[in-house]
This record gives C-alpha cells, structure tokens and sequence, in this order.
C-alpha cells in the first residue's frame, strides 16, 4: 500500500529537518577529528603497506557476514509470517541500506516496512521483530567487547585522548552499553509475558495526554508483543542465536583480516574489540553513511592497542579503506534487490516512516 501524498510531504519534511540536522551533526564530527589529529583521508605514504588483495576478500567476507545477519531474521518472523528466504535476504540487505542512507537511523523500519502484508503481518509486530533483533545484537556485541577487554591485555591508557575525549573511558562505555541492552531486553519480555498490564498502563499514563494517541500506543505495544513470540520458543531463539554468533564471529574475524592487511600487526582479540567499540559506536546519532561516528569509533578502539604514530598512519588506512568497501557493499547489494524484487525506492525509503 503506497503512502498517500500528503503523507509523503510530511516524510519529507521531516527527513530534510533531520537529514539537515544530521549533516550538521557530521560536520562537527568532521572539525572535532580534525581538531584531534585524525586523518579522514589519510596521506599517500599510510597505504605503503597495504597488501591489496585483502580488500577483496574482506569484501567477500563482509558479503557472508550479511548473509547471515539477513537469513536470520526468518527465526524471529516466523511466529508472525511466513516469508521465502529469497525475499528475506533481499528486504534485508534493502533495509541494511537504508539504515547506511537515512539520518539518525530512520531506516531501521523498513525492513518491518516491506516485509508486512494487509491482513497477514502488521507493521509493529515486524517492528517488534527488529527491536528483538537489535536489543539482542546489543548484549552480543558488548559481551563480546567485553570479554575482549577482559581478555586482551590494553596498552597503558593515562593521557592516550582524542580531543577532549579520554580513550580510558571506552571500556567504561562498553560495560555501561551491556547494563543498557540488558535493561531493553527485560523491558521487551516484560511487553511480551505481561501484554495486557503493559498495555493498560500505556492507556493509563498516555490516556492523560491524548486519548487517540494513547489508544495508538495501545496498538503499537501489542503488535510488539506479537513480535517477540519467538524469544521464548526454543526452536527458534537457539536458531537466530546460532546464527547470530556466526555473524558477530565473521565479523570480528574479517575486521581482524583487513587490519592485518593494511599493516597493522592485530590479534584476533584486538580485531573483536573493534568490532565491539564499532558496534556501540554507531548506535550515536551520526551522518548518512554512519560518518563521524563510524571513523572516530574505530579509531578509539586502536589506541587501546596500538601507538598512536601506527593509529596514524596504518591505522587511518584501516579505517579508510574498511568504511569504502562496507558502504561500497552496502550501495551494491542494496540496490540490486530493489530491481529484482520489483521494488521502487520511494516505496522502499520513504513508505515505511510516511505515517501512512
């Protein structure tokens, strides 16, 4: 069902406040680096030891991890619809991209979007999927971080900064993310075993504010509830568990790859811990593209290893080179399913957050 007209004027008008908003946030994520010595982009002599054709296998690598970051989704759908795996991947990658493109992580609705069907799959109980499916990826990748930083000996981090931000405070952040998801997830099984108490007390505190909204809100807690069915059902939570823990895995394993092939002598456990400091990292209101926060993230996790004359020079070609062939794939392999699955991109970019 296509947005109405005057729904997309309304879309647009707020995608232009926060895109807007979101480039001026990039801008001064853009001055602060630089004002902190980060190279952007990096001088000819940084990539003097980058062995090339670690890119393309990264990019194959980066290609399986989202395979699976796409396939499993199918494990927490499943309560609520039925949908060919074909089909699943290719709403997966589309949405993938659209989180890449849209500001302030607008595209995380449109794989609930695309996905639903009138009479068959309403757009919250998808969207209670995705808030199982990141809740879930949030304690992964902070427990992974976390027993990376437990794990894997940090150098001596007094007066190591960025700017004024102190990069001793990275594993605090980390730990502190972990309580964060864990509290989300208690919410979300508090939404899913009491349905009826939490949607009562929705009505009851919003009923004082807007009786429509408040009924609304009613509806959406519910269609969220139909979406975490999966989470108690062995049969599939150990599933998209199984399969989550390959991703993550792939992950941390080709970042550590790529770092090696851009010259930096990095160990699988310093390769996880960029994963983690990355994943975190992103969940920051950030540019399109992720910029900003994507680049000051990875380098943070590096002065924890490495010093910084290497963070520097290796280092900024690490993340130069890593940020180009993810949002090389993410254009790619998003783009591509629109034309086969006969989906247009305004539908695909704009539908699910019209309000229609």
């Amino acid at each position: 069902m296509a947005p109405s007209p005057p729904a997309r004027r309304r879309y647009g008008r707020r995608l232009l406040t926060r895109l807007v908003l979101s480039l001026l946030l990039g801008g001064i994520f853009v001055v602060f680096m630089q004002r902190a010595g980060l190279q952007l982009m990096p001088a000819r002599d940084s990539f003097e030891h980058v062995r090339w054709w670690t890119v393309g296998v990264y990019f194959v690598g980066y290609t399986s991890v989202h395979y699976f970051r796409a396939m499993r989704w199918e494990y927490l759908l499943r309560p609520v619809a039925q949908v060919p795996r074909r089909r699943l991947i290719a709403i997966g990658f589309i949405g993938f991209l659209a989180i890449i493109l849209l500001p302030f992580r607008m595209g995380e609705v449109v794989r609930p979007y695309l996905v639903r069907e009138k009479g068959r799959i309403t757009g919250s109980a998808a969207l209670g999927t995705i808030a199982a499916e990141r809740v879930l990826d949030g304690l992964y990748v902070a427990g992974a971080l976390g027993l990376a930083l437990v794990l894997v000996p940090r150098r001596a981090l007094v007066g190591v900064r960025i700017g004024n931000f102190d990069v001793a405070r990275v594993p605090q952040l980390g730990y502190m993310a972990a309580l964060v998801f864990a509290a989300a997830l208690g919410m979300l099984l508090f939404f899913l075993w009491k349905r009826a108490l939490a949607e009562r007390l929705v009505v009851r505190t919003m009923g004082l504010v807007s009786e429509k909204l408040a009924l609304r809100l009613r509806d959406i807690v519910g269609g969220l509830a139909d979406g975490l069915r999966s989470l108690p059902n062995p049969r599939l939570i150990l599933p998209f568990t199984f399969f989550s823990a390959v991703y993550w895995a792939l992950n941390g394993l080709t970042m550590w790859f790529l770092g090696w092939g851009c010259g930096l002598p990095m160990t699988f456990g310093q390769g996880f811990a960029v994963m983690g400091v990355l994943g975190i990292g992103i969940l920051l209101p950030a540019a399109p593209g992720l910029f900003g926060a994507y680049q000051l993230s990875v380098f943070a996790a590096l002065l924890m290893y490495f010093p910084r004359e290497m963070v520097m020079r290796e280092g900024a070609a690490y993340v130069f080179v890593m940020y180009l062939a993810q949002l090389a794939f993410h254009l790619l392999a998003g783009l591509v399913p629109l034309a086969t699955e006969k989906i247009s991109f305004v539908e695909a970019f704009s539908g699910g957050q019209s309000g229609s």
